[in-house]
């Protein structure tokens, strides 16, 4: 029950202080204010804020509460998850749950009219396999907290079995191959990245979070501590989309190991040659920003002729006539053009309030796209397929060790798996491309007489 002490200034004048009782029973104070009936007011109200974030939802309201009613206020709001994993949810929900559950009641759907969405209505819209299955896991943790907060008595979709996604083949480069790889990588940086990822295994978002504390040179050591994901406005602690940091590694579990010597060291060069701070990201953003490859005199070609216009006025190539006046696309043009307009964007005065639409959460967390620019070029030059991506090194690693025969338990302590059967897959890759058994069968046929 909220009430008013009054008490007196320093000059005499009464003021009102409004108490209310909190959920756990102690009162405390919603404020002083001169007039005794908006104390009690905002008292009262501040006690009944309180009090009402433990009143259930009435019984009538959770009858009538819909799909996206309850996605909207109860699940997304409070299902405990990673930032990243609710960005994902919610995109499942929004494509494949709100259009046909999203004005059904939640205490009404029975277990057929899930079935019919996840076996019939899904795959006639020609939804992909895996689609199907993150939905299936998206509804049956909405109908578990449904079950949970009273909104219904089951969780039916708990119990419809869908059948796997189908596995593609994992590639993986040969040794001849990734040597071929990091020779197409030139810049330093890039190559080092590229090294570090192939022999720790550590996944794209924990790679980007490394930083020169997370290393013990002395004892050739690596802790791998967090992990960073870009998520939305939605999604992001501070409204605004950008990039968030996990005080853990993707999979929970912090994991140490050792590197190599040779990888401390360039480690430890790499540091001192850009003076990174112990604290400070090893592959910040700025550090793989594009660099123009020709400049314009060392775009000249000797046996280009000069431009001439209709009135029989010259250009010669890289000069503004030739580039914007005759619309020439040579290299030493282009190289031109870009050099004029960095020139440009140079002389342009600093307080400009026009987002910077590179780099708009201020965080220089290397970026897919600018990483996958430096990987495209060098896979080309090394000949592998265009499906393999980064993440593919991370498995060209583990596989390599495994082809070594290293222990299982230490592959899965290092790559940070959930369990031995999923490292175990890895020893499949080494299976299909061997070729023991074609040439056993191979020698069959050299046993016929022609």
């Amino acid at each position: 029950m909220p009430y008013v002490i009054q008490r007196a200034d320093k000059d005499g004048k009464p003021r009102y202080t409004g108490m209310y009782r909190t959920k756990d029973g102690p009162y405390r104070s919603a404020g002083t204010y001169d007039d005794h009936r908006r104390a009690y007011e905002v008292a009262e109200q501040e006690e009944q804020h309180i009090h009402s974030l433990l009143q259930e939802t009435s019984p009538a309201d959770k009858a009538r509460m819909t799909f996206l009613e309850f996605g909207e206020t109860r699940f997304f709001p409070r299902h405990r998850a990673s930032a990243a994993t609710m960005q994902g949810y919610f995109s499942v929900a929004q494509l494949y749950i709100y259009p046909y559950l999203g004005r059904l009641r939640v205490s009404e759907v029975n277990r057929e009219t899930y079935y019919n969405l996840l076996i019939k209505t899904l795959p006639q819209a020609e939804v992909p396999h895996s689609a199907i299955l993150a939905t299936r896991k998206v509804l049956s943790a909405m109908c578990e907290m449904a079950w949970n907060e009273g909104y219904r008595s089951n969780n039916p979709v708990r119990s419809i079995r869908l059948p796997s996604a189908p596995t593609k083949p994992v590639l993986v480069a040969s040794h001849d191959q990734w040597r071929l790889l990091e020779e197409a990588l030139t810049y330093p940086p890039a190559r080092l990245h590229a090294r570090l990822n192939v022999t720790t295994w550590a996944r794209r978002c924990e790679l980007i979070s490394l930083r020169p504390c997370d290393f013990d040179f002395g004892k050739q050591l690596l802790t791998i501590t967090r992990s960073s994901v870009r998520v939305g406005a939605r999604f992001h602690p501070t409204g605004r989309a950008g990039w968030i940091t996990n005080p853990h590694p993707k999979n929970g579990d912090w994991r140490r190991f050792t590197i190599s010597k040779q990888m401390c060291t360039a480690l430890q060069d790499h540091i001192d040659e850009y003076s990174i701070a112990d604290d400070a990201l090893l592959f910040p953003q700025w550090m793989f920003a594009y660099k123009g490859l020709i400049t314009p005199d060392q775009a000249a070609d000797p046996d280009l002729p000069p431009l001439i216009t209709k009135t029989g006025k010259i250009h010669h190539h890289g000069t503004t006539g030739a580039r914007y006046g005759m619309n020439c696309t040579c290299p030493k043009c282009r190289s031109f053009a870009a050099a004029y307009q960095r020139d440009w964007r140079r002389r342009q005065p600093t307080t400009s309030t026009r987002a910077n639409p590179f780099r708009t959460d201020g965080t220089e967390f290397l970026t897919p796209a600018v990483w996958t620019r430096f990987w495209n070029h060098a896979r080309a030059q090394a000949s592998l397929p265009p499906t393999f991506t980064p993440y593919n090194a991370r498995h060209t690693g583990i596989s390599w060790a495994i082809a070594k025969g290293i222990d299982l338990q230490k592959v899965r302590q290092r790559a940070g798996h959930g369990s031995l059967e999923v490292t175990s897959r890895y020893a499949a890759i080494l299976n299909e491309e061997d070729t023991t058994l074609a040439d056993a069968l191979e020698e069959i046929f050299d046993t016929f007489t022609p």
